[in-house]
C-alpha cells in the first residue's frame, strides 16, 4: 500500500492572526495630552506593519480585518495534494519569484539539465582529448591534421583549467575563440581561423556526445560549440587578401639557381614538385616513398591517389617539360634525411609563404593555358576557387616564363629555355 502523499501547507500559520494588537499611546504637545490606538502585527511584502488611529473603533475594525485577511492568506491560491515537503515547497516558490516572468521554473530545469547534467562516465577534457585522437588515427586522418588538431584543443584545456567534459558551457567556448590572436600577438585572430578552431572543438564534443560503450561514452549531452556564432563564407573572403600571394619568374630562377648549388641541390626535387606540379605538401610527403609507383614519364602525368589528395579525391597532374627536365636533372628522394630543418631554411631565406609555391602553380597555368577547368582538376580545387583567387592575376607572357624555368646542369644554374614550354627538348639559354 503506497503512502498517501503530504498535504503541502499553503496557509498562514493558526498563531498568525493572532499577532495583531492594539496599542494605545499617549501623546502630548503644547500641554495638550491625547491618546491614539496603534494597530500592529503583520507583514506585507516581507516588512512588518503598523498603522495608527485616533479612534479606538476604527482601529479595532481596522485590526479585525486585518486579522482575517492574514488569516485567510493563501485561500485563493489553489489547494493541492502534492509530495513536495515544506522545504521543498518553499525553495520552489522561491525559485519561481526569482524568475519573474522571464522564464518558467520547467524552462530554467531543463537549461541546467542540459548544461550540467552529468552523464554515467564522467571524465576531464585532456582524458577525452587522448581518446578523441586515438578515434581519429584509426579512421586514417593525417598525421600534420592531428597534430593541428591537438594543438587547438590543448591550448583550449589549458586555458579553461581541465574542466570536465559535461560541465563545458558555449560562453567557455566562445571566450576562449574570442581570446585568440594573430601570430604578431596583439591583433585579433582572423574569421578564418575563428572558424578552423571552432570547428576543432566542435568535432571533440560532437564525438563527446555520440555513444560508444568502448570507451564508456557519451561524457556528455549537449554540443557546446552549437551554441558559438560561426563567421559565412562571404564574412572570411572579405577579410582575406584579395588574391594569394606568388613568386615572380625572376624570383622562381633565382631560387632554383640557388638551390642547384646549396647541399648539392638536395632540396631542389622537393621545391620543383611544389612550383611546376602544384601538389601540397601535405600530400608531396605522402607521395615520396610511392614516387617510382605514382610518377610516369611514359604518360608524364603524376597520380595523386584518393587516400593522399586533401579532397579525398583521385587526380592526375601533367608533367610540363621544364618539370621532367627539373625531375632528369635532381633524381633522388623528395624528402631527404633531415629535411624539416633545411625546408625551414630555405623558406626563411627566401622568404616563402606555405603554399606560395602552389599558388604560384595554379596562377601562372591559368594564365598560360587560360583553362580554369583543367588547373582545377590537376590542382584538387573547384573551378569557382580558380576564378576567385587566381585568374587573371599575370600574364599570359609571365605563365609562359615561369613554364621555361628550367634547369642547365653545365653552369648548375636556373634558365629559361628558349623556345615555347610546349615544344620537346628545349634548348637551355642563361638568365
Amino acid at each position: 500500500m503506497s503512502k498517501p502523499a503530504r498535504r503541502t501547507r499553503i496557509t498562514a500559520s493558526k498563531t498568525a492572526a493572532g499577532n495583531i494588537t492594539i496599542r494605545p499611546i499617549s501623546r502630548e504637545k503644547n500641554g495638550s495630552v491625547w491618546v491614539t490606538h496603534l494597530v500592529q502585527g503583520w507583514q506585507e511584502n516581507g516588512k512588518w506593519m503598523r498603522k495608527q488611529f485616533s479612534d479606538r473603533s476604527e482601529a479595532e475594525t481596522f485590526a479585525a480585518l486585518k486579522r482575517v485577511d492574514v488569516e485567510n492568506k493563501g485561500r485563493a491560491q489553489r489547494m493541492v495534494l502534492s509530495s513536495l515537503t515544506q522545504d521543498q515547497h518553499d525553495e520552489a516558490v522561491s525559485a519561481i519569484a526569482k524568475l519573474g516572468t522571464t522564464y518558467t521554473l520547467i524552462e530554467a530545469v531543463d537549461y541546467f539539465l542540459r548544461h550540467h547534467r552529468p552523464p554515467d562516465f564522467t571524465i576531464r577534457a585532456s582524458e577525452a582529448l587522448k581518446l578523441y585522437l586515438d578515434d581519429k588515427e584509426r579512421d586514417g586522418v593525417r598525421d600534420r591534421t592531428l597534430v593541428a588538431i591537438k594543438s587547438v584543443l590543448n591550448q583550449f584545456i589549458l586555458v579553461s583549467n581541465d574542466p570536465w567534459i559535461h560541465e563545458i558551457p558555449p560562453s567557455l567556448v566562445e571566450s576562449y575563440l574570442r581570446g585568440l590572436r594573430a601570430k604578431n600577438g596583439k591583433d585579433k585572430a582572423t574569421k578564418k581561423t575563428w572558424n578552423n578552431y571552432r570547428n576543432d572543438l566542435g568535432g571533440l564534443f560532437a564525438w563527446c556526445c555520440v555513444s560508444d560503450p568502448g570507451t564508456n561514452r557519451p561524457f556528455t549531452f549537449e554540443n557546446p560549440v552549437v551554441g558559438v556564432r560561426k563567421f559565412s563564407a562571404r564574412q572570411v573572403r572579405e577579410e582575406q587578401e584579395a588574391k594569394p600571394r606568388t613568386t615572380s619568374p625572376g624570383d622562381v630562377l633565382r631560387i632554383f639557381s640557388t638551390l642547384l648549388r646549396w647541399r648539392g641541390g638536395v632540396m631542389t626535387r622537393y621545391f620543383a614538385y611544389l612550383y611546376f606540379a602544384g601538389v601540397r605538401p601535405d600530400e608531396l610527403r605522402r607521395i615520396s616513398p610511392r614516387e617510382h609507383e605514382l610518377l610516369s614519364m611514359k604518360t608524364r602525368t603524376l597520380t595523386i591517389p584518393a587516400n593522399v589528395a586533401k579532397t579525398r579525391q583521385e587526380r592526375q597532374i601533367r608533367i610540363s617539360d621544364n618539370f621532367a627536365a627539373w625531375l632528369e636533372a635532381t633524381p633522388g628522394l623528395i624528402i631527404p634525411p633531415n629535411f624539416d630543418r633545411l625546408a625551414k631554411i630555405v623558406r626563411k631565406h627566401f622568404g616563402l609563404s606555405h603554399d606560395e609555391a602552389r599558388h604560384s602553380f595554379i596562377s601562372y597555368h591559368v594564365a598560360l593555358h587560360r583553362s580554369v577547368g583543367d588547373v582545377a582538376l590537376q590542382a584538387g580545387n573547384s573551378e569557382g576557387i580558380v576564378k576567385r583567387h587566381y585568374f587573371n592575376t599575370h600574364t599570359q607572357d609571365e605563365g609562359g616564363d615561369f613554364f621555361k624555368v628550367s634547369p642547365d646542369m653545365n653552369i648548375r644554374r636556373a634558365v629559361l629555355a628558349s623556345r615555347s614550354v610546349s615544344e620537346k627538348s628545349p634548348h637551355l639559354r642563361a638568365f
